[in-house]
C-alpha cells in the first residue's frame, strides 16, 4: 500500500468515525428535546446565583503590562484560550482513534513495502 492511499484510507476512516460520534451525539440531542419541552424553566434567582457562582469560580486574566495594547491583548487571549486537549472530551471517539498507538500497523507497512518475492 501506497503512502497516499494510506493516507486516503486514513481520511476515510476518520470521516466515517466522526460522521457516526456525530450522528450518534445528534439523535441523543434530539431525544433530550423531544422527551423534555420546557422542563428547563427556572426562577431568575436561581439564574443569577448561578451566574454569581461561575464568576466566583473564573479567575481573573493575567495582566501583561508589555507597553503595546495590541501585544497586551495577543497575550491575554492566548493565557485564557482553553488548548486543544483540554477542548477535546477523553473519552471521544475520534480522540481514541487519533491517540491509537499506530506503530504495529506502520511497521506491518515497511516489512510489505521491502518485502521482495
Amino acid at each position: 500500500m501506497k503512502l497516499k492511499q494510506f493516507e486516503k484510507f486514513i481520511r476515510t476512516v476518520i470521516r466515517e468515525e466522526i460522521d457516526y460520534a456525530l450522528k450518534r451525539e445528534i439523535s441523543s440531542l434530539k431525544e433530550g428535546i423531544t422527551q423534555s419541552p420546557n422542563n428547563n424553566v427556572q426562577n431568575p434567582t436561581d439564574v443569577e446565583d448561578f451566574r454569581k457562582k461561575l464568576r466566583e469560580q473564573i479567575a481573573p486574566p493575567p495582566n501583561f503590562n508589555t507597553g503595546d495594547d495590541t501585544l497586551n491583548s495577543l497575550l491575554q487571549e492566548t493565557a485564557t484560550t482553553p488548548s486543544w486537549e483540554e477542548k477535546v472530551a477523553s473519552n471521544d471517539p475520534v480522540n481514541k482513534f487519533i491517540k491509537k498507538d499506530w506503530r504495529p500497523v506502520m511497521d506491518a507497512i515497511e516489512k510489505k513495502k521491502d518485502y521482495r518475492p
